[in-house]
């Protein structure tokens, strides 16, 4: 399963069975779809799964690094907000201060460890990744040597604990209440990736903004791969029969992610958009998973979109550093 290299108290190793990896990132408190090992070969790009052990064997922790060769690609990578450390479960069930001083002492061996190994240092974190010390403290006080970049990010959750469809639509912004009351869309689920595919590239054409075959590969091959292995959804808002809004949304156990969003600009009066969320955040509360994640609120426009939907604003941390030249 695991190659091995390095030294105690912890050993470094690549994880090459992704059942394991897999049963790594659903135990963990900081794990979510982006790191399975499905998502993971959805991306069609070069990564590696490490893993930290004891010198017994026993898994503590994982991360995921995106890049090939001597250089990790800069995080975060296309479409995956998160790509940071993932602290197995065993260490999560630890009291709370052997559990701070095993995540900090994971943490600081993991950093030091990919650095013998990579030129940079570059991950997104989890919003459940809380202890940046050592990040904050490497080689602190040392003149003249890398610190790492810190860099603050948020994202938007929607609670779907004890959620209630008429509370919750007093809670959102006025506007998008009167939206979901007013329009006339149907939302259904879809099959027709095609059709989502062209209304995403038209939204952004309309932004004046050119959506490249590669993304546009990139994104099919996301979506297409989550439909099959039954973690992703695509859900469309029709008017008169014609498809107006349209979403893809990937889940796990605990929470469902917002990924994808397109428009037809033709219909934009239609105010479709704002059922087709909406209903779909009731339905996933209705499917028993915890919360809803908007993933990002980092730009003006879409990101107060998102949050008019009454999401609570997470943060979450980008850390990066170069080595050395």
């Amino acid at each position: 399963m695991i190659s091995m290299a390095s030294a105690s108290p912890y050993v470094l190793g690549v994880c090459t069975d992704m059942s394991a990896w897999d049963a790594l990132v659903s135990g963990s408190p900081q794990g979510h779809v982006f790191s399975r090992s499905a998502y993971l070969h959805s991306l069609g790009s070069p990564h590696t799964c490490y893993v930290v052990s004891t010198p017994q064997g026993e898994i503590v922790a994982g991360a995921v690094i995106m890049g090939q060769g001597s250089c990790m690609a800069r995080a975060p990578f296309a479409f995956t907000p998160h790509q940071g450390i993932l602290f197995a479960q065993c260490i999560s069930k630890l009291t709370h201060q052997k559990r701070l001083t095993s995540e900090f002492r994971i943490t600081e061996f993991l950093v030091d460890a990919l650095l013998d190994k990579y030129s940079n240092f570059s991950m997104s974190l989890s919003p459940f990744f809380s202890d940046l010390r050592p990040f904050l403290w490497h080689n602190y006080g040392q003149s003249g040597q890398p610190q790492f970049d810190v860099r603050q990010r948020y994202t938007g959750y929607v609670s779907l604990t004890n959620f209630e469809l008429g509370r919750y639509l007093a809670s959102v912004r006025s506007v998008r209440r009167q939206e979901f009351k007013k329009t006339p869309a149907v939302v259904q689920q879809s099959e027709d990736l095609n059709l989502f595919l062209d209304l995403y590239a038209k939204t952004f054409d309309r932004q004046g903004i050119a959506v490249g075959v590669e993304t546009l590969s990139l994104v099919k091959s996301i979506c297409s791969i989550a439909l099959q292995k039954g973690y992703g959804y695509l859900s469309c808002a029709h008017v008169a029969g014609r498809a107006a809004s349209i979403a893809f949304f990937l889940k796990d156990a605990a929470c469902a992610y917002y990924l994808f969003g397109a428009n037809d600009p033709e219909m934009r009066d239609a105010y479709a958009s704002s059922k087709l969320l909406i209903d779909n955040i009731a339905s996933f509360a209705e499917q028993g998973i915890e919360r809803f994640d908007f993933v990002g609120v980092n730009s003006p426009q879409r990101g107060d979109f998102k949050l008019s939907f009454n999401a609570e604003l997470v943060p979450y941390q980008e850390v990066h550093l170069v080595a050395h030249a």
